[in-house]
């Protein structure tokens, strides 16, 4: 743990930088701070005390890394000299991220206090003056020592203060997650911890950019005021120990304080000292300089007094406080909160999820634990991840659950560690949804026999929200529904407790504007399938009308969750007949030589797939990925935020296109989720309509394309478009003074061809790759081999092995060789296959003679060849 208590014997690291020019001024400094060694309280160092021979640099950058006070020795002489400022710039730098104290010595007349770095420093001797100044050098130097002692003394009183042990254990404790990993007895802080990203917003509260959190507590010194806001559950108390940890580290004081249950009542001087006494021990506060001092006030919303707080709070130069909403601040001074920087919690990237997933997979108290090959644990994260990602409600839209790590950690939990009850029929996804609600009620004081109340009152009133077809409920509706509730049931707990309750576990949540909602969107999700599960024959004509609308995010979030409250095949009945009207004009697509004669034709203009260089690790790649997603997934919450909804807009193709794409998501989710609970011949049924769905839009594709009429016509769009981009560019460079090769015609319609084929190869190459990520599961292999099997095309086979490549880390080298060789399979196939090899390669480890193997039976080249071939052509 973080706890970095000075030890009583320990000395301070004293740095010194200075212009060999003025070294006679280095020779009296150390004879006159010779008490303060001989004292114990430093140990010096300088660059004269390099032994010959030694790496001199290296030397110095590991003394001043490691050291606590850096005294820097000023004069013309170090301001134009390039080392002495290099090593300026790297005490500042220490200054910010590791808290040490930087002490400038003016030493004589020169241009300091125009240096901003510099000038911003409290120097000695004290008022500005130089040691040249002084009439006696002794004064000056004594004047120098008494001003070191007292900067050394505070250093040495502060990292001797001790944290206690339960304020420590507070700030390592994960809460609910703290017994939730089956490998790991107890589970801390330091063991989960992702930076989140963080919103910056100006002084008009209107979003400036993305700032790192990490980022942040590194900068801090140059924060005096930080104002942080987050969602509930969005990791707004851990970033608080988290940076309460890192300014302990830098040696400041931070004092944490929480007090929601008394809403800050009272002094916060008096608060902030209470909370010092809780948290350290040894030193009284009294003895501590404020400027030190750190007050972090966590659920700051919840005080009664804000604006006098805050105005209390300005005797301190640091101060951080935390809030839900930074808009929901009503100062009557806005320039108190003005002053202070604006910050809001992300929700957490691709990226970060996939940190978190790999902490939390790679957690064990096992020290000699198994070594798995690295495709194992690419398997673990990758199969967390779509469980992550399904129930976050990025497979299906842009999201119905928030993605932060409590959300994310949990579902993972539960999904491990918690057996779900024999007598239900709710999957184990469906029971992570569940768990969690359960978790949230149970926090709130609600007795177990009270639970089944409030889980029927939240399925009633999510259905009264669905039939009524609002997103939240006045008052008066409210009241209109709880009338109806009241003379169907009976209630054995006071309204007004049950509200209070809901509201605080934020279930349900009463706006500003006095409106009722469900506060996440999977909660109302949940129950309004939850309803439809336990009432089908009463509703069918409703889950018909959601089965034939799956283009509608809504309508499949509650078809998946209907799936998961119920096997009842009434809705597996309905879906499979709607997905066979799907397309239904096209037959499933089998990528055959005949079926593709017009695209081979045009195959050797498509690039050639290559297997990645070795310089190239799967990490790399993944990383890379990674940070697209990150993008894709910004631009889909944009878009939500966007009040008009796109398919309302639609034309009739494209709604068909993504109620097909949606249909085979949601029979995906079905087959995924009941792998082992629903008959074979339902799964299979369902993995190859799914299946077939695709292969059908594959084909009206295809009609599209294949026709040479309008080949031409898009080949002279792109060719029309490149030219005009060409002129423009010309232009440019025209006025630039720079000539620009002309493209002639023919040129530009090649170009154009290339784009149009690759363009086209690319399509078929993601709806192919979307079946797989829609159907497949290493669940569901031995279904998923006997469908393609039975279909026996080369689109199936491709399906097949992209499934067992991405899902089960399974390339079938001799296999796919022999297969791809076969009459009908189409030279467009063939490459497509080669694609996905070289995806797999890319994203996972292989041995050399695993790629020597590829390379020679699948005839797939590495860049080390296409090297070598290119500089043969060089001198052929």
């Amino acid at each position: 743990m973080m706890n970095n208590t000075m030890k009583q014997n320990e000395k301070l690291k004293l740095f010194i930088s200075y212009s060999h020019l003025d070294e006679e001024h280095i020779k009296e400094f150390i004879k006159h701070i010779a008490p303060l060694k001989s004292n114990g309280l430093i140990e010096d160092w300088y660059d004269r005390k390099t032994i010959a021979g030694q790496d001199f640099q290296d030397k110095i950058d590991n003394n001043l890394g490691n050291s606590d006070i850096v005294c820097l020795f000023i004069s013309a002489n170090f301001l134009s000299s390039k080392a002495c400022v290099k090593e300026k710039k790297n005490s500042l730098e220490l200054r910010k991220k590791k808290g040490i104290v930087v002490v400038p010595i003016i030493l004589s007349a020169c241009g300091w206090l125009d240096d901003k770095e510099i000038s911003s420093l409290l120097a000695l001797p004290e008022d500005g003056k130089q040691i040249s100044d002084f009439t006696d050098p002794n004064n000056a130097w004594h004047n120098v020592y008494i001003g070191l002692k007292v900067v050394i003394e505070t250093e040495i009183k502060i990292k001797q203060l001790k944290i206690t042990e339960q304020f420590s254990s507070f700030l390592q404790n994960t809460g609910l997650l703290a017994k939730a990993h089956s490998q790991k007895e107890k589970v801390l802080l330091d063991d989960i911890f992702v930076y989140p990203e963080l919103k910056k917003y100006d002084d008009l509260r209107e979003y400036e950019k993305k700032e790192s959190s990490e980022k942040l507590i590194e900068d801090f010194v140059d924060y005096s005021k930080i104002l942080i806001a987050g969602e509930n559950q969005s990791g707004k108390t851990t970033l608080c120990k988290k940076i309460f940890i890192e300014l302990r580290e830098k040696n400041f004081v931070p004092v944490y304080i929480s007090d929601k249950t008394n809403q800050y009542k009272g002094k916060i001087e008096n608060k902030i000292k209470q909370a010092y006494k809780e948290q350290y021990e040894t030193i009284p506060i009294e003895e501590i300089d404020k400027q030190r001092i750190v007050p972090i006030l966590d659920d700051f919303h919840f005080a009664k007094n804000k604006e006098k707080h805050i105005q209390d709070l300005s005797t301190y130069h640091h101060q951080m406080i935390v809030v839900d909403d930074i808009f929901n601040l009503n100062f009557k001074d806005e320039n108190l909160i003005n002053s202070f920087t604006h910050l809001k919690i992300k929700e957490y990237s691709p990226s970060l999820r996939n940190q978190l997933i790999k902490k939390w997979t790679h957690l064990t108290d096992k020290k000699n634990d198994i070594n798995h090959n690295e495709n194992e644990i690419y398997e673990s994260i990758d199969n967390t991840t779509e469980l992550v990602n399904t129930a976050l409600g990025k497979v299906i839209g842009s999201g119905i659950m928030p993605a932060y790590p409590f959300f994310i950690l949990s579902v993972i939990s539960t999904y491990e560690t918690f057996e779900k009850p024999l007598d239900q029929e709710i999957t184990s996804q469906g029971y992570c949804y569940q768990a969690l609600i359960y978790l949230y009620l149970r926090k709130q004081g609600v007795k177990n026999d009270e639970i089944d109340t409030y889980i029927n009152f939240l399925t009633e009133f999510a259905f009264f929200f669905y039939t009524a077809k609002k997103n939240e409920l006045s008052i008066d509706e409210f009241n209109s529904f709880m009338e109806s509730y009241l003379d169907k049931y009976n209630f054995p707990i006071k309204q007004e407790t049950l509200l209070s309750k809901l509201q605080q576990t934020q279930i349900i949540a009463l706006d500003s504007c006095n409106n009722y909602s469900f506060y996440y969107q999977y909660l109302y999700y949940f129950f309004v399938a939850k309803y439809l599960a336990e009432h089908v024959e009463e509703n069918k004509k409703i889950i018909n009308f959601i089965i034939n609308n799956l283009h509608k995010d809504e309508n499949a979030y509650i078809a998946i969750f209907i799936s998961h409250h119920s096997k009842n095949v009434y809705i597996l009945d309905e879906i499979i007949p709607n997905a066979y009207s799907l397309f239904d004009k096209y037959k499933p697509a089998t990528l055959s030589k005949e079926e593709l004669s017009f695209f081979d034709e045009q195959v050797n203009i498509i690039v050639n797939a290559v297997l990645p260089p070795t310089n190239v690790t799967p990490e790399m790649e993944r990383a890379k990925r990674l940070k697209t997603q990150d993008v894709v997934e910004q631009i889909n919450r944009d878009k939500k935020k966007n009040i008009v909804r796109e398919e309302d807009n639609d034309d009739d193709l494209a709604i068909e296109l993504r109620r097909s794409i949606k249909t085979v998501e949601v029979m995906g989710r079905i087959i995924k989720n009941r792998a082992g609970s629903l008959e074979k011949s339902k799964l299979e049924s369902i993995f190859e309509e799914a299946m077939k769905v695709h292969l059908r839009i594959l084909t009206s594709f295809f009609e599209l394309i294949k026709h040479e009429e309008g080949q031409q016509k898009i080949v002279e769009f792109i060719s029309n478009r490149l030219n005009k981009i060409v002129e423009d560019k010309a232009e440019e460079r025209k006025k630039e003074g720079r000539k620009e090769k002309k493209r002639s015609k023919e040129e530009l319609e090649e170009i154009s061809k290339t784009i149009f084929w690759n363009m086209n190869f690319f399509v078929i190459y993601g709806l192919i790759d979307k079946i797989i990520h829609s159907v497949g599961s290493n669940k569901l292999t031995a279904i998923i081999k006997k469908g393609c099997d039975n279909e026996n095309t080369p689109a199936s086979f491709l399906v097949k092995h992209g499934i067992l490549m991405w899902y089960n880390k399974n390339i079938q080298i001799d296999n796919i060789a022999e297969r791809i060789d076969e009459d009908g399979f189409s030279d467009t196939a063939k490459k497509l296959i080669r694609f996905m090899i070289v995806n797999h390669c890319s994203m996972h480890s292989l041995g050399f003679k695993e790629k020597q193997k590829i390379e020679h039976k699948l005839r797939i080249p590495s860049e080390r060849l296409l090297i070598l071939q290119a500089k043969r052509n060089e001198h052929e």
